[in-house]
């Protein structure tokens, strides 16, 4: 694997693009890249254990209403309409597993080929 990025690197959404699937499993923070249209096409080790969810189970599934839909709203869903998206937010996730805070950085550009989903447990601003 490439040298891993950063949570918070400017550049890592170039990052992510040149990592295959495999890959980003040993992504330090939980990846979920997904196409365009949101279904899910990689989902790494560190976002499974996050929340729960097994990878197998997570690959193919639209994202926002299958695997999260904690996440189905304005404040992140709605975002990735966006042509651009480069956000960085604290939230707490909900839906398979206990409450936890977490910090979401939410990715994708116009050449982008697919749209990110990142979680950061040790990244949430108390």
């Amino acid at each position: 694997m490439s040298t891993t990025s950063t949570f918070s690197d400017p550049n890592l959404l170039d990052w992510l693009e040149q990592q295959t699937d495999e890959q980003l499993e040993e992504a330090p923070f939980g990846v979920v890249r997904m196409n365009r249209d949101g279904v899910v096409i990689a989902y790494g080790k560190s976002e499974s254990h996050i929340t729960g969810i097994s990878q197998e189970y997570a690959r193919g599934k639209y994202y926002f209403t299958q695997i999260a839909p904690c996440a189905n709203n304005r404040m992140v869903a709605a975002k990735y309409a966006l042509p651009s998206l480069d956000e960085e937010l604290d939230y707490i996730l909900t839906y398979v597993c206990e409450p936890i805070k977490v910090r979401l950085r939410l990715l994708k550009s116009p050449q982008s080929q697919y749209q990110y989903f990142l979680v950061d447990r040790k990244a949430f601003s108390e």
